[in-house]
């Protein structure tokens, strides 16, 4: 498969090309792998909703156990995790299922944010990127980097960019000889050059990474 023409990975290479030529030659052997994984799906705020409430169920946990647990609190709501079926288990339930206290009741505020319209997970997609993130940072245990991840593979949002994601930080270290643990600031002042496109740019660096 070839990168098509006028597609977002498309637009972000050629800016890549323009802005930071070390990004775009590290991009263009992944150029396949990204056009497949930037395709789009409608989702519902049901969808969305599954989606945040995966994600905080996984974080911190092995592929593996993230997985297992998932399965059992899907199972515990009769088959789709949606604000209303969190909302009937109890915690005892929850905790059965392999959640911790502090992921049980982020499950819970999330669930009683969403039924309450507080928080509108379809909405997030027609604010920018820092509004979105500090409406989801409003619910307890969700913090900037789970909303940033929600935005990136669950919104589609283009110009995302976690400079305290470890994997991003290290890959950003390696492709531009960097000292280890060097200052965030560094690392974001990098980023505003791909700007509108640092979604991309993540996904082409946890890229590099992963292919080592």
């Amino acid at each position: 498969m070839s990168v098509k023409k006028g597609s977002a990975v498309d637009a972000a290479l050629l800016h890549f090309k323009q802005v930071d030529p070390i990004l775009y030659v590290a991009a263009l052997p992944h150029a396949e792998y990204l056009q497949t994984k930037t395709a789009r799906k409608r989702k519902t705020g049901n969808t969305l909703f599954a989606e945040l409430a995966s994600s905080v169920t996984g974080q911190q946990l092995s592929t593996k156990a993230a997985d297992t647990i998932w399965s059992r609190l899907v199972l515990a709501c009769k088959g789709e995790v949606t604000p209303e079926a969190i909302k009937r288990l109890r915690m005892p339930t929850l905790r059965k299922a392999g959640l911790s206290a502090a992921k049980a009741r982020t499950l819970k505020e999330l669930s009683e944010a969403t039924l309450s319209r507080k928080l509108n997970l379809l909405n997030l997609k027609k604010i920018n990127e820092e509004q979105a993130i500090a409406e989801l940072s409003s619910v307890w245990g969700i913090g900037r980097w789970t909303a940033e991840m929600f935005l990136m593979f669950a919104l589609y949002r283009e110009d995302v960019f976690s400079v305290g994601d470890l994997g991003l930080r290290r890959s950003m270290e390696t492709l531009y000889l960097l000292e280890k643990d060097v200052h965030q600031n560094q690392l974001e002042d990098i980023s505003k050059r791909w700007s509108p496109h640092r979604t991309v740019a993540s996904r082409v660096l946890w890229r590099i990474r992963d292919s080592k």
